[in-house]
């Protein structure tokens, strides 16, 4: 597998980023994981306006703008055989001997995960023993400060679940380790809004997007995790899954066949 590692592309064993950069110390850095299809990179402007976004508030720039990158991604999906899957693209602080300390160390590596099954089974969904903090500096950004996501998602799967859904501080749903979540109850969806401590997704904007055409009501606020034992219909989002339904939530299963809203969404409703 050939990565790409700032301004040139190399075989995975040989992409060197110092160990004493704080990109490597202290996950100093910023991440976007980016869907493929037909060998092209989706929606890429808006994941990188919120990779810039969230470089800033590291105090850091982009080494590329968003039309620069589309050609270097296609180069790198070619050279990998990649035409279905994903692309990551990390951004992270170099050491101090870089000319440009604001600039960002870049990696780009391509990947084959596509969710295809999932779509017809439904994701099983736990509730995260940590709690998200609605007050963190880098909550808003996909940091590369990810290992309680992965410690979360992980202890969720050895329980049998395929994601878990963080509680913040003040006891409301937040967002899920991997994922923004929704629910429909009587015809209304609802999500965790930014102040609830989650990553806007750029999956979640398009859901937002979509439901204003489809003139569907949506509310984004502050609600415990019995509101959302409570709704209709469950569906998480990110960019690779896009629309996922969600068919059990710690005990409480849900008949995806059943979903309305869902069906809608995801461009095969009734």
């Amino acid at each position: 597998m050939k990565v790409f590692l700032n301004d040139v592309y190399l075989e995975e064993d040989s992409a060197l980023i110092s160990p004493l950069s704080p990109g490597f110390m202290y996950g100093y850095g910023v991440f976007e994981t980016i869907r493929v299809s037909d060998k092209k990179a989706l929606f890429l402007d808006q994941h990188h306006a919120r990779m810039v976004r969230a470089l800033s508030v590291l105090g850091m720039n982009c080494p590329y703008k968003e039309n620069e990158l589309q050609p270097l991604i296609g180069k790198l999906l070619d050279l990998n055989g990649v035409s279905e899957g994903f692309v990551k693209i990390v951004c992270s602080k170099p050491t101090s001997k870089k000319q440009s300390h604001q600039e960002a160390d870049i990696l780009i590596l391509t990947g084959t995960k596509t969710y295809k099954e999932e779509y017809a089974t439904g994701l099983k969904v736990c509730l995260a023993d940590a709690r998200r903090n609605e007050f963190s500096k880098i909550v808003n950004i996909k940091s590369m400060n990810y290992t309680e996501n992965i410690l979360e998602k992980e202890a969720a799967t050895k329980r049998g679940f395929d994601e878990a859904v963080f509680l913040n501080t003040n006891d409301h749903v937040a967002e899920g380790c991997v994922s923004n979540i929704f629910w429909v109850k009587e015809g209304v969806i609802y999500t965790p809004s930014v102040n609830c401590g989650i990553l806007e997704g750029t999956a979640r904007a398009r859901v937002i997007l979509k439901c204003a055409e489809l003139q569907i009501p949506v509310q984004e606020g502050a609600y415990s995790f019995e509101e959302l034992f409570r709704a209709d219909e469950i569906f998480v989002t990110n960019a690779l899954m896009d629309i996922m339904p969600v068919s059990l939530l710690e005990d409480k299963n849900f008949d995806i066949g059943a979903y309305q809203v869902v069906p809608q969404l995801r461009g095969n409703g009734r």
